[in-house]
């Protein structure tokens, strides 16, 4: 019997917490798209969320010798779904963006992705 009730409520909790989960689920759009190559360094790197956000937490825009080439990092006034980027520096080479911002309903999120800047 006490076996029965425990797989019970780990199977009501599991089917509570799945829908918490799932909803923050899928990529975000970025500019420059992952993957892409570019002329340059864009002046701005961009995320885009399906959802509202209530901070950005830590962004980073880095070269292949780990320098950050992120000026600033801010949610957009004009939509609190996306974050620009502000760079600094631009170099030809790799870059890889690592993000992890927090959710209106606070749940974090976390990722990467990255581009190739051809020069100048």
């Amino acid at each position: 019997m006490r076996l029965r009730d425990i797989a019970l409520t780990a199977s009501a909790v599991a089917l509570i917490a799945a829908p918490a989960t799932m909803a923050h689920s899928g990529a975000p759009t970025t500019s420059p798209k992952s993957g892409a190559v570019v002329a340059s360094l864009p002046a701005n790197v961009t995320i885009t969320f399906a959802d509202r956000l209530l901070r950005v937490t830590r962004v980073q825009v880095l070269d292949a010798k780990g320098i950050d080439h992120a000026a600033s990092a801010r949610l957009d006034p004009r939509d609190a779904a996306r974050v620009v980027v502000r760079t600094k520096s631009p170099v030809a080479g790799n870059y890889k963006v690592v993000w992890k911002v927090q959710s209106e309903d606070g749940h974090s999120q976390a990722g990467t992705f990255r581009f190739r800047a051809r020069g100048r």
